[in-house]
């Protein structure tokens, strides 16, 4: 479960402190998709990187199956990222040098598992349907094929939680159709789904929307 209470993200520079999130508060159960909208600033991806801890609340308690991520140790917090969620972000960030073997294998290699890999990434690229494509480049793919990638890569130490920020703001609408019914499917298969997007068909695939606004939880419906 993740639990966000009154939670504050202050961003200062040398004349100016932003407030991106003022006081948001929300809970996300176990198994749920949620997409989370709002206009451009109203804090969506800077709640999606608090909750993935690559980000730290200036204030506010934020806590994923009863921790209090403020409260992780830096060894913690790299468990956490490399274990329990799985992020997609809309700009792919592969190696493009890399195989999609090597792309999808990565978080593997950074957890210490250095044997044995091969299944595990042939499985998480059959889930998104690319394992045709095990030994290409990523920089020969469509940006579709990029994007389900990095889902594999996601995925590939059996997250608990996908985090998936704007998934299909750079793909057209075919595969962003493709996109969004793996993304389905992954839910289906019992993960915890929170999608910050500004599409409304995108979220209304999703089991709940929570809408931000300046900040603030204004709605969840």
């Amino acid at each position: 479960m993740i639990e966000v209470e009154n939670v504050i993200k202050e961003f200062i520079s040398k004349k100016n402190v932003f407030r991106a999130l003022n006081g948001a508060s929300l809970t996300i159960a176990d198994g749920e998709f949620v997409a989370i909208t709002g206009k451009s600033g109203s804090g969506k991806s800077t709640l999606l990187n608090i909750i993935g801890t690559l980000e730290r609340a200036t204030s506010g308690r934020v806590c994923v199956d009863g921790e209090n991520l403020a409260e992780l140790s830096g060894r913690q917090i790299s468990e956490y990222r490399n274990k329990k969620v799985g992020f997609i972000f809309q700009s792919f960030y592969l190696e493009p040098g890399y195989t999609v073997f090597e792309n999808v294998e990565l978080p593997l290699v950074l957890a210490g598992n250095k044997k044995n890999n091969r299944s595990f990434v042939e499985a998480a690229l059959s889930e998104v349907g690319l394992l045709s494509k095990i030994k290409e480049k990523a920089v020969n793919l469509s940006g579709g094929e990029q994007q389900r990638v990095a889902i594999a890569r996601a995925i590939i130490n059996d997250p608990s939680y996908i985090l998936a920020d704007e998934p299909c703001g750079n793909l057209d609408t075919h595969n962003s159709e493709n996109i969004m019914r793996i993304l389905e499917s992954l839910h289906r298969l019992g993960k915890t789904v929170v999608m910050v997007t500004h599409d409304p068909e995108d979220a209304r695939k999703a089991e709940r929307i929570i809408t931000l606004s300046d900040g603030k939880t204004v709605s969840a419906s």
